[in-house]
């Protein structure tokens, strides 16, 4: 069951990825949407966003997942 977790995860990870190369492009000059929507996605999406967060991400997400297939 993880592995179908992890696989969802990652597809929804994917599209999320999509939506903010969207939004960035959408709001470029609106630095209200930027800083308050498309950053919290980037945090949202992967551990790689460079801002200072103890927000849950999907990599961290997917992690977790992960280690409960591995103890099945």
């Amino acid at each position: 069951m993880s592995n179908r977790k992890v696989e969802l995860v990652e597809e929804a990870q994917e599209k999320l990825f999509e939506v903010i190369e969207l939004l960035e492009e959408a709001c470029e000059g609106d630095s209200n949407a930027e800083a308050y929507l498309v950053d919290h996605l980037k945090i949202y999406a992967s551990a790689n966003h460079g801002f200072l967060s103890g927000d849950l991400n999907l990599d961290e997400l997917k992690e977790r997942y992960s280690s409960e297939e591995d103890e099945e």
